[in-house]
């Protein structure tokens, strides 16, 4: 029996590129796609991690102040204290109180430390204002540059430009002075101007007694009485 002839392969099939065909044309014919099913696996990765991580940010971003240290969350700083000493001060400070007769008394002050000194605390008290409700219902108003107060003793001590004015007119201005808010007692021995509606007056000191009922003005002093006072008397 004849053995059949080795067939020969089908017309049309290339197999490889024709010699001399470029090399350029060698990869053209059906492709495989690759790479498109990890790129969907990453994609759907991120999908969950980048919303966590966003989360975490978050927490960090609000818990981090608990993790600081105390020392930074809690650090005061220090000013320049009234008489030029470094300590914390308080600032728009006031001080309200009654006396031993339950009559009010408000102390302000623009910036205000406190002071240890000998075993008594004061108040150092910057540009202090003091306002005195006397027995009779009126007032008294005492401004100053600088003052000192002692809580435990009642007493305010100011220094610079001090300001005496009574509701009733009468006004008086001294270099220093002191003030018992307790018993609404005052006294000063440096040089005094005032004027009020009876004339004007000037001294070398002053005291004020009986719950601001009676004011003494001491050492030489001189005063003044406007023409209309005296009509009117």
């Amino acid at each position: 029996m004849a053995e059949a002839p080795p067939s020969a392969p089908p017309t049309g099939t290339t197999a490889s590129p024709p010699d001399g065909a470029p090399l350029r044309y060698a990869d053209i014919g059906p492709r495989t796609r690759r790479g498109g099913f990890a790129r969907s696996r990453f994609v759907a990765t991120m999908k969950y991690i980048l919303p966590g991580l966003a989360m975490l940010l978050l927490v960090v971003v609000v818990a981090w102040p608990e993790f600081a240290s105390d020392d930074d969350r809690f650090l005061i700083p220090e000013a320049v204290g009234p008489i030029g000493t470094s300590r914390p001060q308080v600032l728009n400070a006031r001080v309200l109180g009654v006396d031993s007769k339950a009559r009010p008394f408000q102390i302000t002050a623009e910036t205000s430390a406190l002071k240890n000194e000998g075993g008594r605390e004061f108040y150092l008290l910057e540009q202090p204002k003091a306002d005195i409700v006397l027995e009779d219902g009126s007032w008294v108003a005492l401004t100053a540059v600088d003052g000192q107060y002692e809580e435990e003793t009642k007493f305010l001590y100011l220094v610079g430009d001090v300001n005496v004015f009574h509701d009733a007119g009468h006004e008086f201005r001294t270099p220093k002075a002191r003030f018992n808010l307790d018993d609404r007692s005052a006294a000063g021995d440096d040089p005094v101007e005032g004027q009020g509606p009876l004339g004007t007056l000037k001294s070398e000191g002053f005291r004020i007694f009986d719950g601001g009922d009676r004011v003494l003005f001491t050492g030489k002093a001189q005063m003044q009485v406007f023409r209309s006072a005296r009509e009117l008397q």
